[in-house]
């Protein structure tokens, strides 16, 4: 190529990098072709410029051909509807045929989704061709205008200019990179760290369940009864030592890279919901308590899973091996260990996947797909939430529910241990455990007639229940009835000879005894 040529391919590109804040997405120095777009004003055209001898129009007609190829791939990555594109050539002669169909007008995909302008920029006539360029692209007029007289240092100087403008970018880049710190992780980690803190020193969360749901734990029951937030806290709460190291060291290997891929606001909130898409996924499936942070880490998973399906010439090899071995290796694990919410670890990972398809990465054009992912996890959300609360409506196994309540009855908190335990009786699931709870609440805050009709039903149900038998007992004896109440105290011993029950039955027989 002469000097003309390669003055008007790097003048073309040092405009359009520098004055236009373009960037370069493809450079490719031995086929003399480079590919530019700008970010920043997203309505500008895409720009590939390219020297080469067009000798024949069927030259020029394969290449136009492998160019709309590349367009259509180049759309997709960038997730937008449609592209434009100004495919500019700069050659020594004009093509020997006839041209007039790539040239006179601008071209169409047969999808309709990519406009390609070509324009033509050849020796004989460049300076004409490059104001006509100008007027078309709104550049100011004789921007790109050719010396009479050019040398090798004009061309090596223009050149050098776009190779210094690229390679500082990069630098300044990376060096950006390198300061941004993952705050958003190291936030989270010291959130659930702080947490589980104050709860190691208010009672401890291995074995103490009436700690776990006190703070927040997903407890099926009371979701029931209307504390939603309890789709939120259980990412934050953990249940032991093991548990919460696991976890963050997860994180701590993970949430950098999720997080300066995605940004720090979009990574926050693909934590957080698809976290509470996993324990949606868990109020559905696992009536247990539940808690941790694994729901949000698989949803981070799930969001690098998307990076591999969005871009996978750009992280299938980086990313797709390890973050799918991760997800598969968990999940056997989950499979195979008890305790383990395996639907929660499902459901964040789907959440996650779907919610990083509706944000996508930062600086990506629009694309309808996006609206497809929110609405899916939208939908999927809320279906999920509709049959789980329409389980609660239906009868279950109370045996959790009883045990939290009545850990709750022994810390004195007898709101929330009641609320347990009227949603087990409104939705049919309530048992004699159940029922004696429920006593037990109406006497303590003397509500005798309450107390004889929970006792009563909890005998009902089993006859073999002394302390039902001594709650009404007692119950009996605040309504006057004496022999009564003996009555139900000698069953209650009867049943079982407890020092209470019988220092209870004594007690009523001296009663009766001095009337």
């Amino acid at each position: 190529m002469s000097l003309q040529e390669q003055y008007i391919f790097w003048r073309l590109t040092n405009y359009f990098l520098i004055e236009e804040g373009y960037r370069l997405i493809h450079l490719h120095e031995k086929k003399q072709e480079l590919w530019l777009d700008n970010p920043a004003q997203k309505k500008r055209p895409v720009i590939r410029i390219q020297m080469k001898e067009l000798s024949w129009s069927n030259v020029v007609e394969r290449d136009i051909e492998q160019v709309m190829h590349v367009c259509e791939d180049l759309r997709k990555q960038m997730g937008r509807l449609k592209l434009s594109l100004i495919n500019i050539y700069i050659t020594p002669f004009k093509p020997v045929g006839d041209i007039s169909e790539w040239f006179d007008k601008p071209l169409q995909s047969e999808n309709e989704k990519i406009s390609l302008d070509n324009i033509l920029i050849d020796q004989e006539n460049a300076n004409e061709q490059l104001n006509q360029m100008c007027l078309d692209l709104g550049v100011p007029p004789e921007t790109f205008h050719v010396p009479n007289e050019l040398d090798e240092d004009r061309i090596a100087k223009e050149r050098s200019i776009v190779i210094n403008y690229i390679t500082t970018k990069v630098s300044e880049e990376q060096v950006q990179a390198r300061k941004e710190k993952p705050y958003v992780t190291y936030i989270l980690l010291a959130i659930q760290i702080a947490v589980f803190l104050i709860m190691t020193f208010t009672g401890g969360t291995s074995n103490n369940t009436f700690n776990l749901v006190r703070w927040g734990a997903k407890f099926n029951p009371l979701i029931y009864a209307g504390e939603w937030w309890r789709f939120i806290t259980p990412m934050f709460i953990h249940i032991g030592l093991l548990h919460l190291l696991m976890n963050s060291v997860v994180l701590y290997i993970i949430g950098p890279m999720a997080e300066k891929l995605y940004g720090k606001w979009r990574y926050a909130l693909i934590y957080v919901l698809s976290g509470i898409t996993g324990v949606v996924a868990s109020f559905v499936f696992n009536i247990n308590v539940a808690a941790g942070a694994s729901t949000a880490i698989f949803g981070i998973f799930g969001a690098l899973l998307y990076l591999v399906v969005l871009k996978p010439h750009v992280y299938a090899r980086s990313l797709g091996i390890s973050i799918a071995g991760l997800v598969v290796v968990n999940l056997v694990v989950d499979l195979f260990s008890q305790g383990i919410d395996l639907a929660g670890h499902v459901g964040g990972l789907v959440g996650g996947f779907l919610i990083a398809g509706a944000l996508s990465l930062p600086h990506q054009y629009f694309h309808w797909r996006r609206v497809v992912y929110g609405a899916s996890v939208i939908l999927l959300t809320a279906f999920f939430l509709w049959f789980g609360f329409n389980k609660g409506q239906n009868p279950y196994e109370p045996q959790n529910a009883n045990a939290v309540a009545g850990a709750f009855i022994q810390h004195e908190d007898y709101a929330t241990a009641q609320k347990i335990l009227q949603q087990l009786q409104s939705s049919g699931s309530a048992d004699e455990i159940s029922f004696t709870n429920l006593a037990i609440i109406a006497t303590i805050k003397g509500n005798e007639e309450d107390a004889a009709n929970y006792a009563r039903e909890a005998i009902s149900q089993e006859p073999f229940n002394p302390h039902a038998h001594f709650l009404l007992a007692r119950s009996y004896e605040m309504q006057g009835d004496l022999k009564q109440a003996l009555k139900e105290a000698t069953i209650a011993v009867e049943q079982e000879d407890a020092e209470n029950y019988v220092q209870y039955k004594l007690y009523l027989e001296n009663k009766i005894q001095t009337r």
